[in-house]
Parts: structure tokens; C-alpha cells; sequence
């Protein structure tokens, strides 16, 4: 491939990886809210720890991640960036599972947030076309027609809750497993026309029981780490994640939160310390996933409540 002229639209491959399902239970409190974040940030982190080149990331859009994959300049040679970028969209979801269930198992809190921690789901959107990269004071942003498409497609018609979406383009780029299916469909938009996809449903539940064996000593320090994290979540100075749910709390209600944080937290470690030596040496659950007793539909409609 020729390298685009300076200051052309360049060939891309993007993808948005999107964490969904918590809108739908969160209560418009301080705590829910800030642990909300906490919990956000933890699969965040998981997902982008995942992340490797010839993938990069544009920015952090709140509860998603926006990627791409320069095609002319890529760390790799491109057979190769389409095979591992498409290992790579199939292990985030496997990632993103195994953060949940640990998330899920190790919080010792009964806030909105904590207790539907297993409804999340990971959604991912891969478009190619081309992009224009610009910078915009300290930060590279990503313009063009195609940009607007990857985003127009996570709001779309798949009937199920975790997916990966690829338009026909998309498709073209990415060297997926033979074994994997996909669904073909399409999508409308007004200002855009129609789009065709591919989707992909990964199989088995989300969240994910603790594998047997664990030490107890992981398992209290992964529910230890938690609570702290949780417990301070309030004194946290970051954006709320989610783009759609506006706090009830006004910022007197948050400051009086932060405060009484601080003032309970002599007391509440210890007591904190406790009910998390206590959650930890309780045997791990057993959980029976629904591809344990079905098989995916390919419209995901038997995943659904």
C-alpha cells in the first residue's frame, strides 16, 4: 500500500469495544454511583491490558473504548495485524468474563452497582474505511465519515445483549477463527443508508463461577482489593462513565458523602476487614450457565429475558 499524502484520510480499521447492561438497575445515589465507576474502570483496565499492536487506542469514551488499526502503517505486516487483531476481539470477550466473575464473587458490597455486577455484557463494533487523523492540542483525534459509522452502530437491531458486529468491510479486514459463525443482517440509518453486518454471539454466560481450587489467600485478596477500592470510590475526583444516567445527587449531597467516607473510615476498615475474611472463606458458588442446557440461537433471542 502507497502512504496516504499529509493531512489525507488514511485507510483504518476501527472498533468499539462498549461495556452495556448497567443503566437499566442503577439507582441515582452517590454510592451506586461511585462504585459504578469503580466497577467500570476494573473492566476497562482488564480490556486494555488486552490490547496490543497493531492495535491502539484513539481514547476512552466513558463505559467504551474506541480502537483502531492503521492499515498502510501498521507494527505488522497486514496478513499477519488481520489474523492477530481478529485472536484479539475474540480474547476480550474471554477477559472481560473472567474480570466479571471475579468482580462478581469478590465484592462484599449490596449497593445497585455491586449486586448486578454478573448483568454486564461486552458489545464490540468493528467498521473499516478510512479516517483522518488531526491533533487537537495534546490529543490525536480520529474524523471522517466511517468514524461516525463505527459509533452510529452501537445503536442497532442485534437481539441479544453480547455480540461482535462487523460490517461486510470489517469482515474483509479481520482473519477470524473458521470455527466462529456469523449472522448476516443490515442496518438503516437516515443520514447514512444501509449498512451490512455480520454478527457474532459468543457462547456461555458472562459471568463466570470461581474456578475450583482457588487459594483462599487469592480469594481474600481479590475481595479485599475490591472493598478498598469501593470504599474510597467516593473520594474519587473522575467523570461518572456512563453518558446517559444523570446523578440525583447534587454536588452538596456528594461533598456530605465524601466527608462522612472519611469520618467512618477508622471504624469501617477494620469492621470492612471482617465481613471480607468472612465472604472469602465462604465456598465459592456454583453456577449453571445457559450453554450448559441450550444452544445459542442466532438471533440471541434465547439469551433474553
Amino acid at each position: 500500500m502507497n502512504p496516504s499524502p499529509a493531512g489525507a484520510p488514511e485507510p483504518v480499521l476501527l472498533i468499539i469495544a462498549d461495556i452495556s447492561g448497567y443503566t437499566r438497575y442503577m439507582a441515582a445515589n452517590a454510592k451506586t454511583l461511585a462504585h459504578s465507576q469503580t466497577i467500570i474502570t476494573e473492566l476497562i483496565q482488564a480490556i486494555v491490558a488486552e490490547i496490543e499492536l497493531p492495535l491502539e487506542v484513539a481514547k476512552l469514551e466513558g463505559d467504551a473504548i474506541f480502537l483502531f488499526c492503521r492499515k498502510q502503517n501498521s507494527a505488522l505486516p497486514w496478513p499477519e495485524a488481520r489474523r492477530v487483531i481478529g485472536e484479539r476481539l475474540l480474547t476480550f470477550f474471554h477477559r472481560f468474563g473472567e474480570k466479571l466473575g471475579e468482580l462478581s464473587r469478590s465484592t462484599t458490597c449490596s449497593c445497585q452497582a455491586c449486586t448486578h455486577i454478573e448483568q454486564l455484557r461486552l458489545k464490540i463494533v468493528a467498521h473499516s474505511g478510512e479516517a483522518l487523523f488531526h491533533r487537537v492540542l495534546n490529543f490525536v483525534e480520529l474524523a471522517g465519515v466511517d468514524v461516525i459509522i463505527v459509533h452510529r452502530l452501537l445503536k442497532n437491531s442485534v437481539n441479544a445483549d453480547q455480540y461482535l458486529l462487523l460490517t461486510g468491510a470489517a469482515r474483509h479486514d479481520l482473519d477470524l477463527p473458521g470455527t466462529i459463525s456469523l449472522v448476516e443482517g443490515a442496518e438503516t440509518y437516515s443520514d447514512i443508508g444501509r449498512v451490512n453486518t455480520l454478527v457474532y454471539l459468543p457462547e456461555g454466560e458472562t459471568a463466570r463461577p470461581a474456578p475450583a481450587g482457588i487459594p483462599f489467600a487469592t480469594r481474600f485478596g481479590q475481595s479485599w482489593k475490591l472493598f478498598w477500592r469501593l470504599w474510597f470510590a467516593p473520594l474519587g475526583t473522575k467523570r461518572q462513565p456512563f453518558r446517559n444516567v444523570s446523578s440525583g445527587a447534587g454536588t452538596p449531597g456528594k461533598i456530605a458523602f465524601q466527608l462522612l467516607t472519611i469520618v467512618l473510615t477508622p471504624f469501617y476498615v477494620p469492621v470492612g476487614a471482617v465481613f471480607v475474611l468472612l465472604h472469602a472463606l465462604k465456598p465459592p458458588a456454583r453456577h449453571q450457565h445457559a450453554a450448559d442446557c441450550h444452544e445459542h440461537k442466532p438471533d440471541g433471542s434465547c439469551c433474553r429475558n
